[in-house]
């Protein structure tokens, strides 16, 4: 028994000895991390990007529309195509504009035929009233030696006084006609001026992203045939949590990347940062110019946009 109970003394103390050896050896391979309270306190570095999540849009979208309920002739441009600025895009119905411009232009004309009469009239009486004048002269001269009557000499009179009554009338005559030259030609020029209205013409170089009526159809004034997008003013509209946006600014450098281009990045510049954000969820809109617009051009399309964060 004695021996027994020497052999397990013996094993025993060969197993903790054996522990206690592994134990160093572990702890000299691995002494234990320690940190610092200094580490604990210094914020982690600030992030390089900030991403958000917006769309394609267009800052200046221009609404064609007729001035007065009109009936819509012929449209000469669709969606998707690039107009020149001053292109006729459609015409509207003249009704009866155009028998207007018709009356007021043959008045015009009328009028200039009637003055064209009044002026000769007026030369012939400038030329008669002299005549009568040299003639009452005459009479008043030699009724002081007897050679006329009194009865001659104030049927002269007469002569004259008519004379120069039928020139003052003939003159204010040729003004009446002027008066009715110019009510014509503003009356034309009111007709034309709607006219033109009727005629609706691109009013920038731009790109046509909608068409609101068709031949055929009435709209009322103020309605929309036309809305045309200027290309220049194209930006993406990005949102960006309330969280990110404090380190935002004016002018910092941007890559775009659109849903239908894949990995096909565009540059661009933070044009400006919305004032107020929205409230339920907590963004801030970022607009974002580029240096190169996409080709074709898809307003509204969804954008990913990693704003480059400048630092100090």
């Amino acid at each position: 028994m004695a021996c027994c109970d020497k052999k397990k003394s013996i094993i025993v103390g060969a197993g903790i000895l054996i522990a206690i050896t592994l134990i160093a050896s572990f702890m000299k391979s691995s002494p234990p991390k320690t940190v610092s309270p200094a580490a604990l306190s210094t914020p982690k570095e600030p992030n390089h990007y900030v991403n958000g999540v917006g769309t394609l849009e267009a800052k200046e979208i221009i609404l064609l529309a007729p001035k007065s309920t009109s009936r819509v002739e012929t449209l000469y441009a669709d969606e998707g195509d690039t107009v020149r600025k001053g292109e006729l895009l459609a015409r509207l119905e003249l009704s009866e504009l155009s028998g207007n411009a018709q009356e007021s232009t043959a008045l015009i004309e009328k009028n200039r035929s009637q003055m064209a009469s009044q002026k000769a009239v007026i030369e012939d009486l400038k030329a008669k009233k002299e005549l009568a004048d040299v003639t009452l002269a005459r009479y008043k001269s030699l009724i002081k030696g007897g050679f006329v009557t009194q009865s001659e000499l104030d049927t002269v009179q007469a002569s004259a006084r008519s004379a120069s009554a039928l020139l003052v009338s003939a003159q204010e005559a040729l003004k009446q006609s002027q008066h009715d030259i110019e009510r014509s030609k503003g009356s034309l020029s009111a007709v034309n001026a709607k006219i033109n209205d009727l005629s609706l013409r691109s009013p920038i170089e731009g790109i046509v992203i909608s068409r609101d009526a068709e031949a055929g159809s009435t709209i009322g004034a103020g309605m929309s045939v036309f809305k045309i997008a200027n290309p220049k003013s194209v930006w993406v509209r990005a949102y960006i949590d309330e969280r990110q946006s404090g380190v935002l600014k004016i002018g910092q450098k941007a890559v775009v990347t659109l849903r239908s281009t894949g990995e096909q990045h565009y540059t661009g510049i933070v044009r400006r940062i919305g004032v107020v954000s929205d409230r339920i969820t907590e963004e801030r809109v970022v607009y974002i110019g580029l240096d190169h617009l996409p080709e074709p051009l898809h307003l509204g399309e969804q954008a990913e946009a990693q704003i480059i964060i400048s630092h100090d």
